[in-house]
This record gives C-alpha cells, sequence and structure tokens, in this order.
C-alpha cells in the first residue's frame, strides 16, 4: 500500500509521525495547484472544488512579486477546515511561518536537506521530478514525501511519463503525482497505470469552465479506479 497526504493535525492524531503508510486500499486523488493570490471568485471555486472532489492536498504557488501573507494564511484555514493537505511551493521559511503542512521544491539533493532541517521530520516535502527516475530515486532514498513527475510538452515526453508513473508505481511506495493534468482522458491514465495524485495545473482554475474540467478529470480518477 501507499502512502497519502495528511494534513499536521492528522499526523498529531496518528502520534506526529511523518506521513506514514495508507491503512487504507490505495486510490488516486487530486492534489490542487491554486494561486495564492486570487479574487474571492476564484476561492470560492476552490471551496466548491474541495467539498465535490476526491481532493487530497492543495499547493498554493505564488505567481506575483506581491504577496499577501494575511490572504495565504485564510486559503490555508479554508484547506485545513476540508480535511486536506495544504503546501507551500518553493518557500520552506513562509511554511513554516504560516503553519502550512509541508513544501513542494525542485528535485535538489541539497535544497531538500535544507528544507528537511528546517521544517522537520513532520513536514511533507515533495519535489517535481519531470521526467528524471534518477533524480527521483534521489529524492525519494533521501526521504521526500512524494515526487512529482511531467512533460516539458513533447508528444514523446508524454509517453515518456506515463511510462515512468507506471514503473515508479510498481517498483516504490513513495506516492507519484502526475504534474499538470488538464484533460480527462489523460487523467484516467494515469491514473490506472499507477499515479498516487493526479495534479491538474495552476492555469485550470482561470479557464470559462474550471468546474466543468476539474469535475471531468475528478470523475475520469473515479472511473478509471473502479474499473481497477
Amino acid at each position: 500500500m501507499r502512502q497519502a497526504l495528511l494534513t499536521s493535525g492528522q499526523r498529531e492524531r496518528r502520534g506526529g509521525n511523518p506521513l506514514n503508510m495508507a491503512e487504507v486500499k490505495h486510490r488516486c486523488r487530486l492534489y490542487f495547484q491554486f494561486p495564492t493570490q486570487a479574487p474571492a471568485t476564484l476561492t470560492a471555486q476552490l471551496v466548491d472544488a474541495m467539498a465535490a472532489t476526491d481532493a487530497a492536498c492543495v499547493l498554493l504557488c505564488r505567481e506575483e512579486s506581491a504577496f499577501d501573507e494575511a490572504q495565504a494564511g485564510t486559503l490555508i484555514d479554508l484547506v485545513h477546515a476540508r480535511g486536506l493537505a495544504c503546501l507551500i511551493d518553493q518557500d520552506a521559511a513562509l511554511t513554516e511561518r504560516l503553519g502550512a503542512d509541508g513544501v513542494h521544491i525542485e528535485a535538489d539533493p541539497m535544497v531538500y536537506a535544507e528544507t528537511r532541517k528546517l521544517l522537520g521530520e513532520s513536514a511533507s516535502i515533495g519535489a517535481f521530478c519531470g521526467v528524471d527516475r534518477h533524480g527521483a530515486m534521489r529524492l525519494a532514498e533521501l526521504g521526500a514525501d512524494y515526487v512529482a513527475f511531467g512533460p516539458n510538452g513533447t508528444i514523446d515526453e508524454i509517453d515518456q511519463y506515463a511510462d515512468l508513473i507506471s514503473w515508479w508505481s510498481e517498483i516504490f511506495v513513495v506516492p507519484c503525482v502526475a504534474w499538470n493534468v488538464d484533460n480527462a482522458d489523460q487523467a484516467a491514465r494515469l491514473a490506472s497505470l499507477g499515479a498516487d495524485f493526479i495534479a491538474p495545473s495552476i492555469g485550470i482554475w482561470r479557464a470559462d469552465d474550471a468546474a466543468k474540467r476539474i469535475a471531468e478529470i475528478d470523475s475520469a480518477v473515479r472511473q478509471s479506479q473502479s474499473a481497477a
């Protein structure tokens, strides 16, 4: 069985252990990337999506130089109120300051070591590895709580990315996230290959049909699991 993202409160109730192995049958869930400086309309969409889908985590992403920590704190509270984990993108110090559950970093062993030292063993630290299987293996060996795989845009790399998720899920217990998946058919394919989480891109929230697309991705993932 694979790991699942837990909030800090959930970890405390389980004895403070960092991201223990899940005690339930593995299922693929959604992982939302969300802009920290979001207008109220987008925040309302996030609240609705958290209520309507099988989501596990929200990653708060800083898109602009201006940053409102109070607004980020409000988003963290909203996410925690729904029982989801809340991570911060690329900023361990902010993660610690605001009480988020962890941080998402690039696949750099030195950055990982510094981040783990700052945040401690109870924090969730995940790493984006592109299609680099050796980088993912190295981060997993160091103790990363998940690795995220994603292509840079070419067709060949998309197929390579799918093969990588299939290979990873058969060998490793560290969860993998399929990154920037905005298509329901692709989400179903990657979930069926063994992805633990499907992460739609941050840009999906600004689409006119964002709610519909997220619902379709969630439905496709659920159907792929029931058919397995």
